[in-house]
């Protein structure tokens, strides 16, 4: 039988932290997985939830299983889990190389998703079926209209910044395979120019967790037209946060705010917000309760982009009304 076929895209060593501490000794330690609305509570093990079958296996033409990804990322959990329970835990400074894996631990956990995958798959869907209609036409082409449409597509014919047809498709049929590693690389740098500071609770709830726990958020984005209102990096206001424990949650931004930061009630609350509407599917807790403010959507704010030009946007899943975070 092959090994390593269940892989995980939100690890066990990390949910393990959410264990309910309450749980029977004669039972297996569970969590608490909500769906992402609130309702159907269930008690699972964190090694049985948030997996796919050979999600970053790379299969070679020998048909032999290449698990480069999924060993690399094993690693990094390995090393996240030893950060979190030596210094996180008792509010210790971190190293600069462990703050370097925390960066790429948030890198990962951004771009390792199944939601991920669908997101960049999304994004191929279209040159891959423009490309394929061009193949198509070109087995009906005249060679003068051949000749046209190299002339139109090779504008540098010495140029060799191109992409074949194979590399669109494999990035559209396997994106995490293809990219993921480029992805953690690119995302971890960024993130090691940010700020960063760890909110800490002792609230007997304390911090959720999802199946999509990195969550990219910028609290000032309502105030611009659409096309500019994506969380990005570039953008003194954004927020990046992970929870590491349901005491700790990480947190970048471009701000200055850094160092462990005793977070009051109500940042507790908001984060938890921001992570039940990021989430995918689920939410996870490490006890059976839940809070309506979780839940809330706001209102729209008067100096809103949408309330200055007197227009609604639809299907706006972001919630409004964020409490700020500065302490």
């Amino acid at each position: 039988m092959s090994k390593h076929k269940k892989q995980h895209y939100i690890p066990a060593c990390y949910l393990k932290a959410w264990r309910d501490p309450h749980t029977p000794a004669s039972q297996t330690p569970y969590v608490w997985v909500f769906d992402k609305d609130g309702s159907n509570v269930r008690k699972k093990a964190p090694e049985n939830i948030f997996y796919e079958t050979d999600l970053y296996t790379i299969h070679r033409a020998n048909d032999s299983r290449d698990l480069v990804l999924e060993k690399g990322l094993s690693q990094l959990e390995t090393e996240f889990t030893r950060i979190r329970n030596s210094k996180i835990s008792y509010k210790r400074p971190v190293e600069e190389s462990e703050h370097v894996l925390l960066c790429a631990f948030t890198a990962a956990a951004h771009a390792r998703t199944p939601s991920s995958r669908e997101h960049h798959r999304k994004q191929w869907e279209k040159p891959l079926r423009k490309m394929e209609k061009m193949m198509e036409w070109v087995k009906t082409a005249t060679p003068e209209q051949k000749k046209r449409l190299i002339a139109m597509y090779t504008p540098f014919p010495d140029s060799k910044e191109h992409i074949t047809y194979e590399q669109v498709k494999q990035m559209h049929d396997n994106p995490l395979q293809t990219m993921l590693f480029s992805m953690i690389q690119i995302v971890t740098e960024r993130l090691c120019k940010l700020d960063f500071a760890i909110f800490v609770t002792n609230d007997e709830i304390g911090f959720l967790t999802s199946d999509n726990p990195c969550v990219w958020f910028d609290p000032e984005a309502y105030k611009r037209p659409p096309l500019y209102r994506g969380p990005g990096i570039i953008y003194k206001t954004i927020e990046i946060t992970i929870p590491l424990s349901p005491f700790h949650t990480l947190f970048f931004n471009r701000q200055g705010i850094s160092g462990y930061i005793d977070a009051i009630p109500e940042v507790v609350d908001e984060l938890n917000r921001r992570v039940r509407f990021s989430a995918e599917n689920y939410f996870v807790a490490r006890q059976n309760v839940r809070c309506d403010y979780w839940f809330e959507l706001g209102v729209e704010p008067d100096d809103s982009w949408d309330n200055q030009h007197a227009r609604k946007m639809k299907n706006n899943k972001t919630p409004k009304n964020s409490i700020n975070l500065k302490p």
